[in-house]
């Protein structure tokens, strides 16, 4: 060691010598240049001298801390040097180290890990009494913890985190029992840790503490410490720590936990809760809490500076974090002053030092902080100022009442100042109008309100930001508020209301600003001191004279001052209302003192203008300037120009000329700034900038945040300790030093003489030239030093993996976790004043890391062989090897010259060898090397191009040297020319066949291209057997690589279809038939791929010119023209011809084929096969078209006949089911369901070509000729159809064909047989298929034969089959569901088709089907099919409107066939319960309607009553069958029907149906009876009806008569009864049957009473009847029958009277004559009465009878009575309509020429007269 603990043996101590002579002798022998072991002897003597001996320490103890410093500064890794000396001789230099290291430049070392080590040994393990703590605490005070010139930081980030921890511990091991609040620390002087101890003699606690807190303030922990300000960005660790995830924060975690306010800081600063937005509000400000409370608060500055900008982008995170704002708030408030008592709580030489604080000193540097923070924030990747300001302004304002607190007034006093040189006051203000306008009682609740109008109305003034009428202290903040207040009073209109009211009627300020309250209906309206005219005319009065505002102030107040209002108030144009403001003596007072203030500014200004010291009247900066830099001194000019604006402010205010409006403004003199007034007038709002002193605003706000940048980034100057120390960095004597060393040096000697040497590079002799056998020996020579050089780098790189490998395997073994435990104490701390037994002892076991030193030894190990074969690589290659590579290049140059100026063969054969002895020395070493890689492809390449390439003789040589040595490829290829050898193309070619793999792509590739077939072609045109030999080897090398080319190997493959597609082109059709052979049969096996056929095919013209373009696109129908074609007609006769047999046999060739079809193997190709047979099919058309119109005799019919037997054989082995022969007729299905894709695809071609087909040949085909359609169909029901046929095979036929044009077909009897032999024993998807197609047919056109006189037995049968058809298919739901659906089309064409033709017997053969398929419920017709269809029957049967006029036939027997099945449908619903009453009543209508409606042109009158009659028979007969209910309604809807639907003679059938069919006889009574009267409606009168008719077709049955008749009567059927009795008159015209006669309808009237007005007329039939039999009886005088008739007639007369009574005498009340009123009608009566009275006057009595007139009429008594009874008749209102009626009835009997004779005529008037609208008594009017 040069340093000693005593004294050096045989060294005499100097004397003392002047102090900086000492150190500069000392120092010049210590050169900056030289080593250390130079400044180590310096320190053998220096130390021991004034420090270690106690005799001399006390005379040298100064002058060698000089020297040791200045050693120091020179060469600061000495210190490390004298910390170990110190380490060891500390006990006897004692406290005197402590100023050693005090002097030392500590800022420029850099001390290292063990260093660190000390001096956390020193710190832990020794109290704080003890020296090495307090020099490790010297010792870390002085290192530099800030930033480098460069930026960078001095000391590593993280060694700033291990100090903060090592901080920590100390200050938990030592002060954690006694903490120390932050006010204590932060209120001592700020001086060194030394001085606290020695100078000031405070505790070791206490200056620890501040130690502490210093220390860790100074250093950079959080990421936002680096980058700012002019610091470019230090890189931070990626990921930021979280303590509770590494041991290494345990202590951190521990002082978290227990609330140590150092602890919190270090955990913001260093961890994720400081730099995370989410762990930050959840713990973060908790922690910041703490620092708050503990009034630790240049801490918490610290804190926000490093947390917040994180912040600024997301505020609202703290803004409404109640916490947050409450932690500020308390900081702003224990910052202001020192709370009571503290000074009871320290000491007294502490306290002394708490007197003397400045409050406020931490407001001060938060307000520097915010301040840089918007500097930064302007920055390009800044966040912007505004977020800053909104931020800080928004968090000082939600204070309740912030605007009294003296700190957040300083606060936004210089955020106000920030805005506005930022020139972002509007964010500012924004915030401030809101919070203005919720005081003043907007947006808040009445409550509130209410308080505020109670406060206000007490007499307080209006509340304001700014208290009081102005501020001095804080300008920017008032000029902030008053701009904000006067946006609020304009906004309000406030203002302009008042100075209306001042205007026009002259109020006083007080009382306008009362009505404009009233009459805005303001919630709250300013006090008159508020409004800002008197806010801007105070604050102008206290703001200081140079603040730089001030001009701004004046100027808002003159605005407002000479604002012109106008003319709309009544003033002068140019009047001014300022002067309205000042009217009260306080505001004149006002008046005075402004003019005195803007004097006094005038004045203040233009002694600044003379550059006198004026002190400045605030407080604008004052005592910051004092303490800390020079003020900013403003430039005279400026002060001159505020000079003459404030004199001419001076003007305007006394000038009262303005007020008055009488000025001419542009006539003022200069002084007044006319410019500047008429803009005031005019009030335009443009600021005066240009008085504003923007420098100085700039200057201070520099300032500001340079405070800042100087409390975070302290600078570290050397202290000198004494004014003689030397400057070391003066850069003067600094050169003085250098020269004066270098006069100290020998001079120069002179320079070495030149001798000659030897060339480095030997030269070529000429005869190596000549020689092969030199030349080579030469190369050969120069070429091994070049293999050996590559040998040695690929070999250290072999062994650089090789280490680089084991590293890798090795590193992740260097740690392991173990097995591990720990005991933690968990302090107790009690709870509800219980103490605790202790601390609980907890056992953790865990899996720590370990690490492993014999892996982590074996790590270094190969970490050293990696550096020292790094180091051998970067060594420059041997003077050997170099010289070898020019050497070799040399002979190369040397041999090119002369072959260049004489081409002889001996040189040339030189060149040839010199090329292979090149390529025989390249390995995979040289290749690896690149120097040497890139030296040998240079020889390779020159050597080639001159001497190699085009050269025919060594085409071989070559090609066998690359297949040889297949890495040689790239460097050979190039020069491979085997069009220079024609005679050896084919060799060459099948050499490089035979030779392919998929290995050696890249070479077979790089082969081919130096290929040139057409260029050989061309030249040589090789016979036929030679190009058929070189498209076999191409086909062989097409087939080496199968079916899917790896994707590698695609280069080689696309120049081999290339060149297959050359020689295929090359005289064509010479090899056509080879390449066809050779790709089909070769795609049978899968050996080619698909791109061969793609090739072919574009070859060969068949894909369309779009496609053309792009190469692999192929069109999905494979349809195309056929311009630009190769191949010839013929060509493509036999082309289909051989592929349709190839691929017939092929199909049957094989087992699998058979099974799985050709799809199996063929679907890679299909795309192009396609596209291939598309083609064909196409040019064959075109082929047969272009013959049709060169030989018009041809018939068109054999041709498509002969095309559509080619297309089919083309397509069958594709889709079609083959049998074999072979095996018994079984059959093959033509594909799987896997390959359906693909199937279909080639059925969808198929179509298209019959499409086609059908497309050509369409025009050339009469009508009815067999189209390609009809062809098409016919070959599909023959081949498709079978039962076991696959429905996936099915599906694709028919999604296929359904796409053709079947609207042309036109179907034959041959195609409808097939169709029905397909529904009988089909699959079902086929009959829907025939049948959605057969619906598509045109059948109008296809049935037109059917219209002409004499139609063609096969147009009936097509009838019959299409109606056939439409049965068979009506019921086919996925028909009938299909959208557009051709089958309801066609049932809605029923009335259009010619069903006349349709026999009897195909009809029921229909109803057969229709009544077993179709259920019952189809009649109902509740879709549209169900009602179509029977709308098709109907029609078909004959039963509709005949407007055609055809005759049908059969009609009659189809269509009485139709309306049974309709009635047998009914009833089977009926029986079954599945059809409600109204919907058979309809049906029922609907039927019969149908019927009556029943009238064939052709028919006669007789034959159509009998054939209604057979139809109404069905109808009525079920009645019969149905039950009781249903026959009861059925019976009723009839009579309703018959009522409203039918009259006249149509009914007659009815009435023979109702006879001949009903079996009830009531039924057959009521419905004779109503078809009798529905006979004489009124509709029917021109019809001149009678009853004869009636009588031929009433029917009564014999062997019910009796019955029939009994319930005749029984239901009033009074008109059926007549028929009856005239039928039995007529029958037999004797006395005695019409006495009987007589006889029963005397007893029918006898037995009826009609039951209404409506049946009541029927009796007058009876009337006439008894008249008429009687008269005709009393013309034979028998006394008998005389003696009969006259009983008769009496009963009559008695019935009569008894039916012209007004109540009925039935029953015991009628019996009383109150019986119930007659349902008989009042002209009934009339008729009754007069006959009644008629035939008593004619048969007085029994025995007495007028049968001849008289001159006089003797009335009986009873007829008297009976006369004056009609007679007074007329006298009742009840009879007044019928008094003419009675009258002549009563003139009529009264009469006496009228006598019983004339009985029918009475009758006949009554009739006449009172029932002339019933016309069944016609025939007895």
């Amino acid at each position: 060691s040069v340093l000693s603990t005593g004294p050096c043996p045989g060294r005499k101590l100097p004397r003392v010598l002047p102090h900086g002579s000492s150190i500069c002798k000392t120092l010049s022998a210590i050169p900056r240049g030289h080593s250390m072991a130079s400044a180590r002897v310096s320190f053998v003597s220096s130390p021991m001298v004034s420090y270690v001996t106690l005799s001399t320490r006390e005379t040298f103890s100064k002058v060698g801390r000089e020297l040791l410093g200045a050693i120091a500064a020179v060469h600061p890794e000495i210190i490390s040097v004298l910390l170990d000396r110190v380490q060891e001789t500390i006990d006897q230099v004692g406290m005197v180290s402590l100023y050693l290291f005090k002097e030392l430049p500590l800022y420029l070392w850099r001390p290292s890990a063990p260093e660190i080590a000390v001096i956390r040994d020193w710190l832990l393990n020794y109290n704080l009494t003890a020296v090495k703590n307090k020099l490790a605490c010297v010792i870390l005070e002085g290192l530099n913890w800030g930033f480098t010139e460069q930026g960078t930081l001095h000391l590593d980030q993280a060694l700033h985190t291990e100090v903060a921890l090592l901080v920590l511990e100390a200050y938990q091991k030592y002060l954690a029992q006694k903490p120390y609040t932050g006010l204590i620390s932060e209120s001592m002087k700020q001086v060194s840790y030394l001085a606290s101890i020695v100078r000031y003699g405070e505790t070791p606690e206490t200056s620890f503490n501040q130690w502490a807190w210093n220390l860790i303030l100074r250093l950079k922990l959080h990421k936002n410490d680096f980058g700012r300000q002019n610091f470019p960005v230090i890189p931070f660790c990626s990921t930021v720590p979280d303590m509770t995830e590494s041991s290494m924060f345990h202590p951190l975690l521990k002082a978290v936990k227990s609330g140590l306010p150092i602890g919190c800081y270090l955990a913001l600063a260093v961890t994720a809760v400081g730099h995370s937005l989410e762990k930050f509000c959840a713990e973060g400000i908790p922690l910041l809490g703490v620092l708050v409370q503990s009034r630790h608060l240049r801490a918490v500055v610290h804190a926000l500076d490093k947390i917040l900008p994180v912040f600024y982008p997301y505020q609202c995170y703290l803004l409404k974090n109640e916490q947050f704002l409450s932690n500020l708030l308390l900081f702003l408030q224990l910052d202001s002053g020192v709370p009571q008592g503290v000074t009871q709580q320290v000491t007294h030489r502490v306290a002394q030092h708490l007197t003397g604080a400045v409050h406020g000193d931490n407001v001060k540097l938060l307000s520097s902080m915010i301040q840089a923070h918007i500097c930064v924030s302007t920055q390009l990747d800044g966040v912007g100022p505004v977020a800053v300001l909104e931020f800080w302004v928004q968090a000082l304002i939600s204070q309740h009442l912030w605007y009294r607190e003296q700190p957040i007034l300083f606060l936004m006093d210089h955020l106000c100042k920030t805005a506005f040189h930022l020139m972002q006051e509007d964010c500012v203000q924004k915030l401030l109008y809101q919070q203005h306008k919720n005081a003043l009682g907007y947006h808040c609740d009445r409550s509130l309100l209410s308080s505020l109008v109670n406060w206000i109305v007490a007499g307080n003034i209006t509340p304001s930001f700014v208290e009081g009428l102005s501020t001095s202290t804080q300008v920017w903040f008032a000029w902030t508020v008053l701009n904000m207040e006067s946006i609020f009073e304009e906004d309000s209109q406030l203002r302009r209301v008042v100075e209306r009211e001042l205007v026009i009627n002259a109020f006083s300020p007080d009382q306008a600003l009362k009505k404009a309250q009233v009459q805005l209906k303001l919630p709250i309206v300013p006090s008159l001191q508020r409004l800002l005219i008197y806010r801007w005319a105070h604050q102008a009065l206290v703001t200081p004279s140079d603040h730089p505002l001030l001009p701004l102030i004046w100027q808002k107040f003159f605005l407002l001052y000479l604002h012109r209002p106008g003319p709309q108030y009544g003033l002068p144009v140019d009047g001014c209302i300022g002067r309205r403001f000042f009217q009260s003596p306080s505001h004149v007072n006002l008046l005075k003192d402004m003019k005195r203030r803007l004097t006094e500014v005038a004045d203040f200004h233009y002694a600044a203008s003379k550059a006198l010291r004026v002190p400045a009247e605030g407080s604008e900066g004052t005592p910051e300037r004092q303490a800390g830099t020079p003020g900013f001194l403003t430039s005279p000019e400026l002060h001159r120009e505020l000079v003459r604006l404030f004199n001419v402010y001076v003007l305007w205010l006394e000038d009262e000329n303005f007020q008055k409006g009488d000025t001419y403004i542009p006539s003022l003199p200069k002084h007044y700034d006319v410019h500047r007034l008429a803009k005031v007038m005019q009030n335009q709002q443009d600021l005066w900038m240009e008085y504003v002193n923007m420098e100085r605003i700039q200057h201070e706000f520099q300032e500001t945040v340079a405070l800042w940048t100087q409390a975070k980034l302290e600078s570290h100057a050397a202290p000198c300790s004494s004014s003689a120390q030397l400057d070391f960095t003066d850069p003067l004597l600094a050169k003085a030093r250098v020269l004066s060393n270098l006069e100290k040096h020998e001079a120069p000697h002179p320079p070495l003489l030149l001798h000659p040497v030897r060339p480095p590079v030997p030269l070529i002799p000429s005869a190596a030239l000549l020689t092969q056998k030199d030349s080579t020996q030469l190369m050969c020579t120069d070429l091994n030093l070049l293999q050996q050089q590559a040998r040695s780098a690929t070999l250290r790189e072999s062994q650089q993996v090789a280490l680089d490998g084991e590293l890798l395997e090795t590193m992740p073994k260097q740690y392991v976790n173990r097995e591990d435990q720990a005991t933690l104490h968990l302090e107790c701390r009690g709870s509800s004043g219980k103490k605790c037994q202790g601390a609980a002892v907890v056992t953790v076991q865990f899996e720590g890391m370990n690490k492993n030193e014999a892996v982590s030894q074996q790590i270094h190990v190969l970490q050293k062989e990696v550096r020292q074969l790094q180091a051998e690589a970067a060594q420059p290659p041997a003077l050997n090897v170099v010289e070898a590579a020019v050497h070799a290049e040399n002979l190369i140059t040397a041999l090119v010259n002369t072959y260049k100026l004489q081409p002889t063969p001996g040189v040339q054969k030189l060149g040839i060898s010199l090329f292979f002895t090149v390529v025989d020395h390249v390995s995979d070493e040289t290749q690896r090397h690149p120097p040497t890689r890139q030296f040998f492809t240079s020889c390779i390449e020159i050597l080639g191009q001159v001497f190699i390439s085009g050269t025919k003789s060594e085409c071989r040589k070559l090609l066998q040297t690359i297949l040889k040595n297949r890495r040689l490829c790239s460097l050979l290829a190039p020069f491979f020319t085997p069009n220079a050898a024609p005679a050896e193309f084919i060799q060459l070619y099948e050499r490089v066949v035979t030779c392919l793999r998929e290995d050696n792509s890249d070479v077979i590739f790089m082969l081919l291209t130096k290929f040139d077939i057409q260029q050989w072609l061309n030249s040589t045109k090789p016979p036929l057997s030679d190009r058929t030999r070189l498209l076999e080897s191409i086909h062989l090398a097409l087939t080496a690589w199968g079916l899917e080319p790896e994707e590698d190997i695609l280069m080689p493959f696309n120049l081999f279809c290339k060149h297959w597609t050359h020689l295929l082109l090359y005289q064509f059709p010479d090899q056509y038939s080879d390449v066809l052979r050779l790709l089909v049969q070769s795609s049978a096996e899968q050996l080619l791929s698909p791109e061969c056929w793609k090739a072919t095919l574009r070859a060969l013209g068949c894909y369309a010119p779009s496609s053309q373009q792009g190469a692999a696109s192929v069109e999905s129908s494979g349809l195309h023209s056929a311009s630009g074609v190769l191949l010839s007609d013929k060509q493509v006769t036999e082309t289909v011809q051989w592929l349709s047999d190839f691929f017939y046999k092929l199909r049957l060739s094989k087992l699998d084929f058979k099974s799985f079809g050709l799809f199996s193997k063929w679907s890679p190709y299909m795309a192009d096969v396609k596209t291939f047979l598309g083609y064909l099919v196409k040019r064959l058309t075109d082929l047969e078209i272009a013959s049709l119109s060169q030989d018009p005799t041809t018939s068109s019919k054999e041709v498509l006949r002969s095309l559509h037997a080619q297309i089919i054989q083309l397509f069958k082995p594709w889709i079609l089911v083959l049998e074999d022969a072979e095996s018994s007729h079984q059959r093959h299905y033509p594909w799987l369901e896997s390959d359906t894709a693909v199937a279909s695809s080639i059925v969808q071609l198929f179509s298209d070509c019959v499409g086609s087909l059908h497309t050509s040949f369409k025009d050339r085909l009469l009508p009815g000729d067999e189209g390609a359609l009809r062809l098409h169909l016919l070959h599909y029901c023959e081949t498709c159809t079978a039962p076991k046929m696959p429905e996936f095979i099915l599906y694709a036929f028919h999604s296929a064909y359904q796409r053709l044009e079947w609207k042309d077909l036109h179907p034959d009897q041959r195609l409808m047989e097939a169709f029905f032999k397909v529904e009988r024993g089909s699959p079902k998807s086929c009959f829907l298929f025939l049948g959605s197609v057969l619906c598509r047919v045109n059948w109008v056109s296809v049935l037109s034969d059917a219209w002409n006189p004499s139609p063609l037995p096969e147009t009936q049968s097509m009838a019959v089959c299409l109606l056939f058809m439409m049965v068979l298919l009506a019921k086919e739901a996925q028909l009938v569901d299909e959208t557009d659906s051709p089958l309801l089309s066609l049932l809605g064409q029923t009335s259009s088709l010619s069903w006349h033709l349709v026999d009897l017997v195909s009809y029921q053969s229909v109803l057969g089907y229709f009544s077993s398929h179709y259920p019952p419920s189809v009649v109902l017709a509740n879709d549209c099919s169900s009602e179509l269809i029977v709308k098709l029957l109907k029609v078909s049967a004959g039963l509709s409107a005949h407007a055609d006029g055809r005759k049908h036939v059969d009609i009659v027997p189809k269509c009485q066939a139709f309306t049974h099945q309709m009635v047998q449908f009914l009833s089977a619903l009926e029986q079954t319960g599945k059809i409600t009453f109204p919907a058979l009543e309809q049906e029922i209508s609907k039927l019969l309607d149908d019927i009556i409606i029943f009238n064939p042109p052709d028919m006669d009158s007789q034959t159509r009553h009998m054939a209604l009659s057979s139809f109404f028979v069905e109808v009525l007969m079920m009645m019969n069958n149905a039950a009781v209910p249903t026959a009861e309604f059925l019976a009723v809807s009839i009579r309703t029907w018959i009522g409203q639907r039918v009259n006249g003679l149509i009914v007659l059938p009815l009435l023979t149906a109702a006879c001949q069919s009903l079996a009830s006889v009531r039924h057959m009574a009521e419905t004779t009876e109503a078809c009798i009267m529905a006979y004489f409606k009124e509709s029917s009168l021109d019809q001149n009806l009678g009853w004869g008719p009636i009588l031929v077709s009433l029917q009564v049955p014999e062997l019910t008569m009796q019955e029939f008749l009994e319930e005749c009567l029984a239901l009033g059927s009074c008109l059926t009864l007549y028929v009856y009795l005239l039928q039995c008159l007529n029958s037999e015209q004797t006395v005695k049957n019409e006495m009987k006669m007589l006889l029963v309808v005397s007893s029918w009237l006898e037995q009826v009473y009609p039951s209404s007005a409506q049946e009541e007329a029927k009796l007058f039939l009876w009337w006439h009847q008894i008249l008429q039999l009687s008269l005709i009886q009393l013309e034979h005088n028998d006394s008998v029958l005389t003696e009969s008739v006259i009983r008769v007639l009496l009963m009559l007369q008695s019935r009569q009277s008894l039916m012209a009574e007004e109540r009925l005498s039935s029953g015991i009340l009628g019996a009383i004559g109150l019986g119930r009123r007659s349902p008989l009608s009042n002209r009934f009566r009339v008729a009754a009465r007069s006959m009644a009275a008629f035939l008593l006057v004619q048969v007085p009595a029994e025995d007495q009878i007028r049968l001849k007139p008289s001159s006089e009429l003797h009335l009986a008594p009873k007829a008297q009575q009976v006369l004056t009874a009609l007679e007074s008749m007329t006298l009742s209102k009840q009879y007044v309509e019928y008094q003419d009626q009675i009258l002549h009835a009563l003139q009529f009997i009264r009469h006496p020429g009228h006598c019983l004779q004339n009985g029918k005529s009475f009758l006949a008037l009554l009739v006449n007269r009172l029932y002339p609208e019933v016309h069944y008594l016609d025939n007895i009017r």
